[in-house]
């Protein structure tokens, strides 16, 4: 029998990429775990920009300021915090297709530490991106007419 929650209890909440998550977890100390995080940094400032209840400009612009000062106490390769850093930025602005851009270079600087699942989660998070700026630009999917 499923288990229902009360109408009063507040939604559960969910993560974007899970697998990412876990797999940050499951990594050693060091390098590979600071990679992983700086990635699920990434992606949780990324989710801000989805539809269909996109944060205030306001909001993303101190979240990516906090995640540069976070970033800093982690020891990454610099071309993985390079990539970081640019996707921070880019999330601030609000245009998708740039954030789009930047989470698909943070995938590529990631992608020995990362597992199928977990490149693939990313892989649909670039994709949903591209959508909403479809959307938002007035040529979503359409019925066929």
């Amino acid at each position: 029998m499923p288990q229902t929650s009360p109408p009063f209890a507040p939604l559960r909440a969910t993560f974007a990429c899970p697998a990412l998550l876990s797999a940050a977890g499951r990594a050693g100390l060091g390098g590979a775990r600071e990679t992983l995080m700086g990635a699920v940094m990434v992606v949780r400032l990324a989710s801000g920009l989805r539809l269909p209840v996109p944060l205030d400009q306001a909001v993303r612009e101190n979240r990516a300021e906090a995640a540069r000062a976070w970033l800093v106490a982690l020891t990454v390769p610099a071309r993985a915090r390079t990539a970081f850093l640019r996707a921070f930025a880019t999330t601030a602005t609000g245009d998708r297709n740039a954030v789009a851009e930047a989470v698909d270079a943070v995938t590529e600087v990631t992608a020995p530490h990362l597992d199928r699942a977990s490149r693939s989660e990313l892989v649909r998070l670039v994709a949903g991106l591209r959508l909403d700026a479809l959307q938002l630009a007035g040529l979503g999917e359409r019925p066929v007419e």
